[in-house]
């Protein structure tokens, strides 16, 4: 069973690049793969996850043109955390909202890193198939005030982060708002106080990274850094954070 998620890991990892490649620029999801340098169609056998980077070297089959560590890093992440959430969490409905979110999410990160904005098809679709998981998996379970907290925690966190983009002027965009909708819902199903724990883990390393820039980059108050990796980073590292977190706090 754990090789056969492996596999699927591998696959959905090689989806995420095929979004970060095709969606900032809208182009089609369902047509054939290029090589960015030659444009020549890239074949079936050289688009098997991890496996084709490894016998091609790292080029294109065609004009030898350095295919980029992104790719295969992307696979092994994906794959890494589709297994990881398998193992970690029980009931199919959670588990698939957090397969879609890893897949959503990464793809996410990695445009926002590459282009400073998240896109609406994917914050929004990604808040749509999160919700509606959540809410199957509340009536199979009879989970309705969990549901009920995850709907509340998506409404307040998407309000805080609005807050925040209308005193910032729009140096916290919107389309991190639109990624709070989804890290609301998420956390939330499992108490307000993962939520709370996700945000401020996400705005720590937010705050360390900063400093980071700022005395050894030499970065100033406008210089922009992309927000939705550290949103997703908070949120993953308060899987494991939250329940140590809230075990040691009163109850």
């Amino acid at each position: 069973m754990l090789g056969s998620w492996i596999l699927i890991g591998s696959a959905f990892g090689s989806f995420v690049t095929v979004l970060v490649a095709r969606v900032p620029g809208r182009r089609g999801l369902v047509t054939s793969s290029h090589c960015q340098n030659c444009g020549k169609t890239i074949l079936w056998r050289d688009n098997i996850p991890l496996i084709s980077f490894l016998l091609l070297r790292g080029r294109c089959r065609f004009c030898k043109s350095k295919i980029g560590y992104l790719y295969p890093l992307t696979e092994l992440g994906v794959c890494g955390l589709i297994v990881f959430v398998v193992l970690h969490f029980s009931g199919w409905f959670v588990t698939l909202s957090w397969i879609a979110f890893v897949v959503l999410g990464t793809a996410l990160a990695i445009i926002d890193l590459k282009y400073f904005r998240l896109p609406d098809p994917l914050t929004l679709s990604l808040a749509c198939i999160v919700v509606a998981l959540l809410i199957s998996d509340a009536l199979k379970n009879g989970h309705q005030h969990q549901l009920q907290s995850a709907l509340i925690s998506a409404f307040s966190l998407f309000i805080f982060y609005l807050l925040i983009n209308i005193l910032s002027h729009g140096g916290m965009g919107m389309g991190d708002a639109k990624l709070a909708l989804t890290i609301g819902l998420l956390t939330g199903y499992n108490g307000w106080r993962s939520t709370f724990i996700s945000t401020l883990l996400t705005f720590t390393a937010g705050a360390l990274v900063g400093i980071g820039l700022i005395l050894f980059k030499g970065a100033g108050r406008k210089t922009a850094v992309p927000f939705g990796p550290f949103m997703l980073a908070g949120c993953y590292a308060s899987i494991w954070l939250a329940p140590i977190i809230q075990g040691a706090l009163p109850h």
